[in-house]
């Protein structure tokens, strides 16, 4: 049996903000180590020496350097994706005329997708237009 609509609109904004959520943690560390090769381009002899520098000057916090802001831009769109792919999931089976929770083919749910993209921008864009 599905959970009701309010629930899985809840999971799938959850699942995207625990999504955001591990995709900066993994990934900031390097990023951090990218940015820092890009702004100083010869003082590093490659990534591992970048990584390592920065480590031993800093410790652990200095590869999480910059990680509030690359979180809060993660957690929202990304929970806003989940979030409106479950609905525009929903969306394309209405039009369609398909029962819900009827399984949708591959080029329903990459129109879904595309759908659910359009409300994802638009919080990259708020978040770009408000500062």
């Amino acid at each position: 049996m599905a959970p009701h609509p309010i629930i899985q609109a809840i999971i799938d904004f959850l699942a995207g903000a625990a999504g955001g959520t591990a995709c900066v943690l993994s990934g900031q560390p390097f990023d951090t180590t990218k940015v820092k090769m890009q702004t100083f381009p010869t003082m590093y002899r490659g990534f591992i020496h970048c990584f390592i520098s920065t480590f031993r000057q800093a410790g652990l916090r200095g590869l999480y350097k910059g990680t509030t802001p690359a979180l809060i831009a993660n957690i929202s769109e990304n929970a806003v994706l989940f979030l409106s792919y479950g609905l525009c999931q929903d969306a394309i089976r209405f039009v369609s005329r398909m029962e819900k929770g009827a399984d949708l083919s591959d080029i329903q749910k990459a129109s879904a997708g595309s759908l659910a993209s359009i409300f994802s921008s638009m919080v990259g864009a708020a978040r770009w237009l408000c500062g």
